[in-house]
């Protein structure tokens, strides 16, 4: 696969005994969709905190656009081009929704101009998330759905490239997920960032993806579009508790 925006070759993450990243070689290029499954445990979080400079690997690389990270701090990396949401999700709980996504707006590599013009574009994403009604309700007042959204319009306001969303569907009603993933086409649609997404929501990673890696134990087990890691085998037995034995 030429023309990567991410790459990541051979990576390893070892705490003492444990392997939750065994030799990892991920690739993922500009404009796409790549979701990563695999069962609780098998490495997926470990390898965002990886790639965003949370965890420095035992052995490997990592690059973005050509540079590599290994050994960058996390603002650094996300001031290059790579924000993230977590499993659970973090908004400033006691500051405003707007003042959540006026953060990363002003901590972007490149300014965005005064004050003035920082609530302008943190408003604006506001709006294209849903949620400019709530610009001066405090982040703790929302619910799931919406402290969601925060998190995507913050991820939007750093100027991200390549958005890291982890388990963004989780706890999310069926109406609220598939609004979601309309919400995220209709963005990237618009803005044209990468995406790498870690799912357990079968329907909605088969439905976005472009192409899918399976880990397991740290290990990738298979890599293609959704149809070919669905009909796997050693996917289906790892993931999906399918017995081909």
């Amino acid at each position: 696969m030429t023309g990567l925006l991410l790459e990541a070759t051979g990576v390893a993450m070892h705490f003492g005994g444990i392997r939750a990243l065994d030799g990892v070689d991920l690739g993922v290029g500009a404009g796409e969709i790549l979701g990563i499954i695999g069962p609780n445990g098998a490495g997926k979080t470990t390898l965002f905190n990886v790639i965003t400079g949370m965890l420095r690997p035992t052995a490997g690389s990592v690059r973005f656009d050509g540079r590599d990270l290994v050994g960058s701090p996390p603002d650094t990396i996300c001031r290059l081009g790579i924000a993230r949401t977590f499993q659970k999700v973090r908004p400033f709980p006691r500051m405003t929704v707007l003042e959540n996504v006026l953060v990363p707006v002003l901590n972007r590599a490149t300014p965005v101009g005064g004050m003035g013009e920082a609530r302008r574009v943190a408003l604006d994403l506001l709006h294209r998330v849903g949620l400019g009604a709530y610009a001066a309700t405090e982040a703790r007042s929302l619910n799931l759905f919406h402290r969601k959204k925060v998190e995507l319009a913050r991820a939007l306001g750093a100027g991200a490239q390549l958005l890291l969303l982890d388990e963004v569907m989780a706890g999310l009603t069926h109406v609220e997920a598939d609004a979601a993933v309309e919400l995220l086409a209709g963005l990237r649609q618009e803005f044209g960032f990468t995406i790498v997404l870690i799912e357990h929501v079968m329907r909605i990673i088969m439905t976005l993806s472009h192409r899918i890696v399976a880990l397991d134990h740290g290990r990738v087990i298979a890599v293609g579009t959704p149809a070919e890691v669905a009909a796997d085998p050693t996917v289906q037995q790892a993931y999906l508790g399918v017995d081909h034995a």
